[in-house]
């Protein structure tokens, strides 16, 4: 499958602010599961983009605004060839037994993803779950395929009632989240078990479910990393476009920064990710009178940030982060 993947993160501010240092990771990785053919990334105000990789391995655009503006506007844009074999990474999980204590499952490559992580700890409510877990007996696909079916029993998925940094214990209290709180809950019950998992942050294209994703990989016992995605209980198929792994989503947002500044902050996130057939000779252009999401958008988040105390000098403050969530909010066309 062919897909164009097109993200706007917009940080408006009642105040002006300055000297912001700011990371995305937008731009999706080529591998066995898919082929990055082209990647453009554009910022007003404009600065120079530093290019980098994470511990993990993912890309990272890294820029600083040093002078003073009150708008921020992120634009990225993808074409990405997606060649996943859904069947082949589930029957490699089928013919493998899992065997938590083996050498296969607690290698140099795991043992990073069997640990505890900033928004994936142990705690009463992470242990209560995973007594509540049938036995880890099987394959390893039989094994992914309960704790999934167990995760979707306990969570619901509704929208706003967490945020991009809520942990998975106060998932598991509220009994409820998006796909990103499914997916850390996922994490806890495996890594529980001994089962090494991690993070996925990335896109799905869905009939009406156009959105920014998050899901899992679990350890094949072979050497391989293979996808599950738990808000759904299936195996990710070619609709699927993979942009950074980590512990979990504290390792890989797709924006993360700091601004220095007294005004309120509000952020307004929208993605597309559309089928074609062929790449298009402008796929990185913008246009510069109309949003390509005017008559179609879907809206990921728009949130306040706090407001500095007026009289206060200004201070260095975090910038809000995008949670992962679908699906979204579609837009009514203009009339």
């Amino acid at each position: 499958m062919l897909l164009r993947v097109q993200h706007e993160t917009r940080l408006s501010y009642t105040e002006p602010v300055s000297e912001t240092v700011f990371e995305v990771r937008m731009s999706p990785p080529s591998d066995e599961d898919q082929t990055n053919l082209g990647y453009h990334l554009s910022t007003s105000p404009p600065a120079p983009v530093t290019v980098y990789r994470d511990g993990f391995g993912n890309r990272v655009d890294l820029f600083n605004i040093l002078t003073s503006y009150r708008e921020l506007l992120i634009r990225s844009s993808s074409i990405v060839r997606t060649h996943r074999a859904a069947e082949a990474s589930r029957k490699r999980l089928i013919e493998t037994r899992f065997l938590p204590e083996s050498d296969a499952f607690r290698g140099a490559s795991t043992i990073e993803y069997l640990q505890q992580s900033p928004l994936v700890k142990h705690g009463p409510e992470v242990d209560s779950f995973l007594d509540s877990l049938p036995l880890s007996e099987g394959s390893v696909a039989e094994v992914a395929l309960r704790l999934m079916e167990a995760v979707r029993l306990r969570l619901i998925y509704e929208k706003t009632v967490t945020t991009a940094r809520t942990p998975v214990a106060e998932a598991l209290r509220l009994g409820r989240g998006v796909c990103q709180d499914f997916a850390h809950l996922f994490l806890a019950a495996s890594r529980g078990i001994g089962l090494p998992s991690r993070y996925v942050s990335g896109y799905v294209h869905q009939p009406g479910e156009l959105a920014t994703h998050a899901w899992c990989q679990v350890w094949d016992g072979r050497g391989g990393w293979i996808d599950l995605d738990p808000t759904h209980g299936t195996f990710p198929a070619d609709d699927y476009v993979k942009i950074g792994i980590g512990r979990d989503y504290s390792d890989v947002p797709p924006n993360r920064g700091v601004w220095k500044g007294r005004g309120q902050e509000s952020i307004a996130v929208s993605v597309k990710v559309e089928a074609i057939e062929r790449v298009p000779p402008d796929w990185g252009e913008w246009s510069t009178t109309q949003s390509p999401w005017s008559s179609g958008a879907w809206l990921q988040s728009q949130r306040q940030g706090r407001k500095g105390k007026a009289g206060q000098p200004s201070s260095y403050r975090q910038q809000q982060g995008q949670q992962q969530q679908e699906p979204v909010i579609r837009f009514r066309p203009e009339t």
